[in-house]
């Protein structure tokens, strides 16, 4: 009876080795703060929203920002801010885009930053080099500034030194006095837009 208790324990024992270790951080070998400028050339923000007449879709180009990690070893004391030009979000249509920047929709000469101010990540879980977890920070859009939280993902190169940032935000265009020409936003246009951003930042 003693022979075969000991046995199960040392197979419990093996099991749990064998299972992915997870920590509380993606950067491994690293201490201390660290830091990462935003690769305008590679990053992308991505953002779709449907219509009544069709599905809109589009990107924005020059996304700025930085990230800082107060300690490595703990990665949800990651913080950063994400600036947009307004006037850069395009759709491959240049009159769609002329309406999407003037002062009814995304008011580009008004208001011509958005920003994501991440305060800190939560719910992280670590396996090796990635962590998932949720991204909480204020969202600026036209000018009106929203508590958000969103999804997110980011992954560690330790061999090139850089981070990718993945998070997927739902933008609700009313929250942020969007309402378009005649009020088409809820009505003809969806209320909510969709963004997914994808970052790579270079240790600095």
């Amino acid at each position: 009876m003693m022979n075969r208790f000991l046995v199960t324990i040392a197979t419990v024992v093996a099991t749990l080795t064998a299972l992915p270790a997870f920590a509380d951080s993606p950067f491994t070998g690293k201490t201390g703060p660290l830091k990462f400028e935003v690769d305008t050339a590679k990053s992308s923000f991505a953002f779709n929203a449907d219509t009544a007449a069709e599905k809109v879709g589009g990107v924005a180009k020059g996304i700025t920002g930085s990230f800082s990690i107060a300690d490595a070893a703990n990665a949800e004391s990651t913080t950063g801010t994400i600036t947009v030009a307004t006037a850069k979000m395009e759709t491959g249509n240049a009159t769609r885009d002329e309406h999407m920047h003037s002062a009814e929709w995304l008011n580009a000469a008004g208001h011509p930053t958005i920003t994501f101010a991440i305060s800190k990540v939560s719910d992280l879980k670590v396996a090796g080099a990635t962590a998932t977890g949720k991204a909480h920070g204020k969202f600026t859009l036209n000018g009106i500034t929203k508590d958000i939280v969103t999804p997110v993902e980011i992954k560690y190169s330790a061999e090139k030194n850089m981070v990718k940032v993945t998070t997927d935000l739902k933008v609700p265009l009313l929250d942020h006095g969007i309402k378009g020409k005649g009020g088409a936003v809820g009505d003809k246009v969806a209320a909510i837009v969709n963004v997914k951003c994808t970052l790579f930042g270079v240790a600095k």
